[in-house]
């Protein structure tokens, strides 16, 4: 380094000097507290609190504080205490630190590992409120509230603005004896002339939702965010990918939903608006701690009073259809609907487990303990329901078979026509008094239930933890083998439940098909479904709920009992055929249905009758045309 550069060094650090002297502005004075979240900004007016705003100034130790203007004032050396509430359901740990809940434990149940299970989790969740005193932006999550009443029930805990302690923020917490409710109540005492009339305040609140259950894929697919509309149905956030939304109507209440658990957040007079988010890890499968983030920045106006009151109620506890629906909360006089988080299938499908399912599963739970014994009673009552439709489905199948050599013959005499074969057969239906679609149409009225179990096992919390057999865990698929290797779309386990079901559908197709009359065409096709339907049970139903396949295990081996009772006990081809005979004898009474078959199957044979016609007429111009042709070259030829 020569001469040069040393002196050019020394001249810009005097510079520098003489700048920070005479030019840059002096520092501020010594703060008052180590913690303080409001800063000065007067280009932001108290009543436009933009929710969400990237633009919202931020703590910063070189700005003038709330503190410093005499507002807040904190302990010279704060520290962070806590304080519990507790019942036989759960914990709730509060923070001095912004006078949020710091931690939830819900205590009748426990993670998949057998942990206490945690919902709010200490530094991993975040609850403050921001708004404005005069020009000042202030931030709740930084200070330190005074407790006032501490005891068995209720927290009290006050951040005080002034020496007298006559204007002041307080938060009060009250957990109900025997409940998941924690009533919260927000205080703002001696504000009045502080604070603008309808200003905003808003409130932050962020959770990292921690996994509780085996299959951790399966429940983050099931984890979102769900909020209710004032005078509108529940709504949720996208569940398999990350999303936002803005919510400019009142909001009823905000849930962070897990799989069988939830924390929710209600407001007795509805948020004016908000902005919710939902945003997953990046994907790692090595994470084990980290399911989905969610976060809520919720409004309320602040209606000038001297005390100024704004109650809310937080529920923290499980996804339980019926305890959900019968809670003791309102909001103006509306029923909160959160039971709507449980995923119980739309329209038909929801019916079917609001209606008959869930009372019946309840009802047998008051004299069964085990619920591996509560679903097959369950299935058995479903199948002995159903039985008329079933017995009438087989009995429909019998009659066609009982028709099998007439239909063979027909197939011989008009196998060259398929209009003309589907005619005929359709005659001799009428004449037997047999329906075609007989056997079917109980088939599909037995699929609402069977799609209302698919959803209803899975979303139960009544079968979580809870073992049967082999099986573990009812919620969540069984394993008696746990693969090195993932095989895609099966995963890296063998549930045997998946494997006796997949079976028994195989054999419940193949003794099906046996009962239906041939179909050259139909049959290659129902050869290659019984085949393929049971593949995709045992690849697509590996990882489901072990309390679903066993349902699809016995619904199948209840379905072999009756068919075989039916044939052995209560169906007699021979007379069936007698009475198939004396059918044909009496004159045809033919239903708007069969009439409706036959006008379709006429109509059919007479478009295709004139398109032969029109085809043989167009051949036969065409023949001439081309003679026609063939005459005028010879002529010209000659000529």
């Amino acid at each position: 380094m020569d001469k040069n550069t040393i002196t050019g060094l020394i001249l810009i650090a005097l510079l520098f000097m003489v700048f920070n002297m005479f030019v840059a502005p002096p520092p501020p004075p010594p703060q008052q507290t180590a913690d303080s979240t409001a800063v000065n900004n007067p280009n932001m007016r108290q009543d436009s609190l933009n929710l969400g705003d990237p633009m919202l100034p931020s703590p910063n130790n070189n700005n003038t504080t709330a503190s410093q203007s005499g507002l807040f004032l904190q302990p010279t050396a704060p520290s962070e205490s806590f304080y519990e509430l507790a019942n036989d359901k759960l914990k709730v740990t509060i923070s001095n630190k912004g006078g949020r809940i710091y931690k939830s434990e819900i205590k009748d149940y426990v993670t998949h590992s057998k942990e206490p299970l945690i919902l709010m989790d200490g530094p991993n969740n975040q609850f403050n409120y921001k708004f404005f005193l005069n020009n000042y932006l202030v931030s709740t999550d930084n200070f330190y509230f005074e407790p006032h009443q501490t005891d068995a029930n209720n927290v009290i805990l006050r951040l005080y603005a002034d020496s007298s302690k006559t204007r002041y923020l307080e938060q009060k917490y009250t957990l109900r004896s025997g409940s998941y409710i924690v009533d919260y109540d927000l205080n703002m005492v001696g504000f009045d002339d502080l604070i603008n009339n309808q200003a905003l305040i808003e409130l932050h609140w962020k959770n990292d939702l921690r996994p509780q259950e085996k299959d951790i894929e399966t429940e983050q697919y099931v984890t979102g965010v769900y909020y209710k509309e004032k005078g509108d149905d529940v709504n949720y956030l996208s569940e398999s990918s990350d999303d936002e939304k803005q919510v400019s109507l009142s909001l009823t209440w905000v849930a962070f939903k897990q799989q069988f658990f939830n924390h929710t957040l209600i407001a007795d007079k509805a948020f004016t608006r908000g902005n919710l988010k939902i945003k997953a890890p990046p994907k790692d499968k090595n994470n084990t701690t980290l399911l989905e983030t969610a976060s809520a920045d919720l409004a309320f106006e602040y209606q000038r009073s001297p005390q100024f009151n704004f109650p809310m109620h937080f529920y923290i506890g499980p996804n339980n259809y019926k305890l959900l629906k019968n809670l003791d909360l309102k909001a103006e006089g509306q029923a909160l609907a959160m039971e709507e988080m449980v995923p119980l299938g739309w329209t038909i499908f929801g019916w079917v487990n609001r209606w008959i399912i869930i009372p019946s599963f309840n009802f047998l739970h008051r004299f069964i303990g085990n619920y591996g014994v509560i679903i097959l009673v369950l299935t058995l009552i479903i199948k002995l329901v159903l039985f008329p439709l079933t017995y009438r489905s087989y009995k429909s199948f019998a009659k066609m078979n009982v028709l099998k050599p007439e239909i063979e013959e027909l197939k011989k005499k008009y196998g060259k026509d398929p209009q003309k074969l589907q005619s005929e057969q359709m005659k001799l239906y009428s004449k037997a008094g047999v329906n075609p679609l007989g056997g079917c149409l109980p088939q599909l009225l037995q699929m609402p239930i069977l799609f209302a179990m698919y959803r209803f096992f899975p979303a139960s919390i009544e079968l979580r933890q809870q073992s049967f057999l082999w099986a573990e865990d009812l919620s969540t698929y069984d394993s008696i083998m746990d693969l090195p290797f993932n095989i895609p779309f099966y995963g890296d386990h063998v549930s045997l439940f998946c494997l006796l079901s997949a079976a028994s559908s195989l054999i419940y197709m193949r003794l099906n098909q046996q009962m239906t009359p041939s179909n050259d065409a139909m049959g290659g096709q129902m050869k290659i479904f019984q085949y393929t339907m049971p593949a995709m049970l045992l690849f697509f139903f590996n990882s489901f709920s072990a309390g679903l396949t066993y349902y699809f295990f016995l619904s199948n081996i209840i379905s072999f009992v009756q068919q075989y009772a039916i044939k052995k006990y209560f169906i007699d081809e021979e007379k069936l055929l007698k009475q198939i005979q004396e059918n044909k004898k009496k004159p045809v009474k033919k239903s708007k249905w069969q009439q409706r078959l036959e006008d379709m199957a006429k109509a059919q044979q007479q478009a295709q009758q004139q398109q032969k016609q029109q085809k043989k007429g167009h051949t036969r111009r065409r023949f001439e045309q081309q003679q026609n042709n063939s005459k005028n070259k010879k002529k010209r030829k000659r000529t």
